[in-house]
């Protein structure tokens, strides 16, 4: 296979994979999930490389956490997404929760629109978005 074909592959590959992610979380009920890294037993770190795209620049990002806006799948920078397990559960009465899922309209009112929030990328190399794929069911399986 060519360096094209192999490219082509690829990128059919990501947009498969992020699409699966999609209709998971769709067919679960969740519009969001976030956990907190700090206490998750994920068995890799969930990080991108971003890169800025007015300088290139690039950073990493750990994230803590998916979105699914109007069909697409975005990741919740740890950071820089301003929300975290902790806003999420009544710290008088309860334990702090290491996942929390949020429906689609809680999601959307507690999130907004991800393109006009900061925290929120579509970013990733399909390596990275394997990892995050790999924390997200391995979130579902903590609560």
């Amino acid at each position: 296979m060519n360096t094209q074909n192999s490219g082509a592959a690829n990128a059919e590959m990501f947009a498969r994979a992020k699409e699966s992610i999609a209709q998971d979380m769709e067919a679960r009920n969740i519009g969001a999930i976030i956990w907190d890294n700090a206490s998750a037993n994920f068995h890799q770190i969930p990080e991108i490389e971003l890169v800025c795209p007015s300088t290139g620049n690039t950073r990493t990002a750990r994230i803590t956490g998916l979105y699914l806006y109007k069909d697409n799948v975005y990741l919740m920078e740890e950071d820089s997404v301003g929300v975290s397990v902790g806003d999420f559960y009544d710290h008088n009465t309860e334990v702090k929760p290491t996942v929390v899922t949020l429906t689609p309209d809680m999601a959307e009112k507690s999130l907004g629109d991800p393109d006009r929030e900061d925290g929120y990328t579509r970013q990733g190399s399909l390596e990275e978005w394997t990892v995050i794929a790999d924390a997200y069911f391995e979130a579902l399986a903590e609560q």
